[in-house]
């Protein structure tokens, strides 16, 4: 008889994984008698139930984790990868009591996490909004690896993002904004979490917390020229389908001429963006504030995207409506997108309704094209 030696959680794992082994084979394969009145007295499906039986019990070592708790496993003598590799299924099943109680161990102990697996365990909480544990994470990045720790800016954009998504917008953006000013050579890495966070926020429907947004972005423009979140800020509520994200936009062009320049220079490009998206409505409203705003050669260009999108699309009548509109306004198109509209009414292969697609609703600020 074998006895087991002390040692790992793993050492155990594997020893009785061998004897499953060992005595899976004696039971399928003690006489040839036995194996021939198995195949010819029992269906194949019967077969691989009664093999089932033999062995009820799961051998993986995700079910041999299953029957310790965090008191039972020895963190002490676990290695690097067997506690990446136990913390990686605690997150599959969303134990998140457990890997709090693995990470305060492994805190005490000083067990090593590697980075891979300490990233992912913020990504997850701070989606959760548990700030605590965040913090518990960089209390752990401090003590047991400061390089780290500095390096990622204190971790502290995961903090923003678990105030933010618990509903303490004001509190993580502030947050945001003092790693912004701490760390200047992670600003660039700043404003991708600033551009997600305005994006979860719009998502939410959040009416609270878009009036913070509107003061960090303003703030940012206004006190460091960073005018990234602001565009972003105001791309995600031009483009949305709800009335007051589209008033708020509105209110922000009219409101910062700096978001006037970028507006119109980036036009043609936020133009197509929008027509990939199969929203017109956007590019509708997009034309109306050129035309407000006197700037005339941009709406000229946006004007014969649309009109090209129109064409694609066999939309005979949003391409009448588009030239009417330029004999309004003194403009003209393209020579090739004007024959191409004329081969349209000759042949009179059109549509009167434009193609379906998954088109973007929008209920306001139409024009007739």
């Amino acid at each position: 008889m074998q006895h087991i030696k002390p040692g790992t959680t793993l050492l155990r794992f594997l020893y009785v994984q061998k004897i499953a082994r060992k005595y899976r084979s004696i039971a399928w394969y003690t006489t040839t008698v036995d194996l021939v009145d198995h195949f010819t007295t029992d269906s194949p499906q019967k077969s691989i139930l009664k093999e089932k039986n033999y062995f009820p019990n799961d051998f993986s070592l995700r079910h041999f984790m299953k029957l310790y708790n965090t008191k039972n496993i020895e963190i002490a003598n676990m290695t690097t990868d067997e506690i990446d590799n136990y913390l990686q299924d605690l997150l599959t099943k969303n134990n998140n009591q457990q890997i709090q109680s693995v990470l305060k161990e492994c805190t005490d102990k000083r067990k090593f996490i590697s980075e891979f697996t300490l990233k992912k365990i913020y990504r997850h909480f701070s989606i959760l909004g548990k700030v605590n544990t965040v913090e518990l994470l960089q209390q752990y990045c401090q003590k047991l690896d400061p390089r780290l720790y500095k390096q990622n800016g204190e971790f502290l954009h995961y903090v923003a993002k678990a105030e933010c998504m618990r509903g303490n917008s004001e509190k993580g953006l502030s947050v945001l904004k003092l790693a912004y000013i701490k760390y200047e050579g992670l600003r660039n890495f700043y404003r991708i979490i600033f551009r997600e966070l305005i994006n979860d926020s719009i998502n939410n429907r959040s009416e609270a917390s878009l009036v913070v947004f509107k003061k960090y972005v303003l703030d940012f423009s206004k006190t460091w020229d960073e005018n990234y979140p602001l565009i972003c800020f105001w791309h995600s509520l031009w483009c949305s389908s709800w009335f007051s994200d589209q008033m708020l936009s509105n209110e922000l062009l009219e409101t910062c001429p700096i978001l006037q320049d970028i507006v119109r220079d980036k036009a043609t490009i936020f133009s197509i963006n929008f027509l990939k998206e199969y929203n017109e409505d956007a590019v509708v409203r997009l034309l109306q504030s050129l035309l407000k705003y006197d700037m005339m050669i941009e709406y000229s260009k946006v004007l014969q995207i649309l009109f090209g999108y129109k064409l694609k699309q066999r939309d005979l009548r949003g391409c009448t409506e588009i030239i009417k509109n330029c004999e309004v306004l003194n403009i003209s198109l393209p020579s090739n997108q004007q024959g191409k509209y004329i081969q349209m009414l000759i042949r009179n292969k059109y549509t009167e309704k434009p193609k379906d697609a998954p088109k973007i609703a929008g209920k306001n600020f139409k024009m007739k094209f």
